[in-house]
């Protein structure tokens, strides 16, 4: 089923190069992603290596760390990376974000 014929997908993957410059410190990170029907992030996570967590959704999408994903997301290239709801939002209320 693609992303289209469902209302919201939920996808996890790890990033293995650090942000650079002043947060390099921070290390690897893990995001997790909210993905609405036209393939646009809805609500995003980010976990780091060293702890530190930042939010972005509608009403927070960018500050000094970063910014929610703009682009449209390709769901064919994203598909092996798809989680349950149910450990998006364990996620999501269970971490402090540190930009919020």
């Amino acid at each position: 089923m693609s992303t289209l014929q469902k209302v919201k997908k939920y996808y996890k993957w790890s990033w293995d190069v650090s942000l650079g410059g002043k947060y390099d410190e921070w290390g690897t990170s893990t995001y997790f992603m909210e993905i609405d029907c036209n393939l646009y992030a809805r609500r995003q996570i980010e976990v780091y290596e060293n702890g530190n967590v930042l939010f972005y959704d509608k009403n927070h999408s960018a500050d000094d760390y970063g910014m929610l994903c703009d682009k449209k997301l390709d769901d064919k290239n994203i598909e092996e990376f798809e989680i349950s709801e149910a450990e998006f939002e364990q996620v999501w209320h269970s971490k402090t974000p540190i930009n919020k």
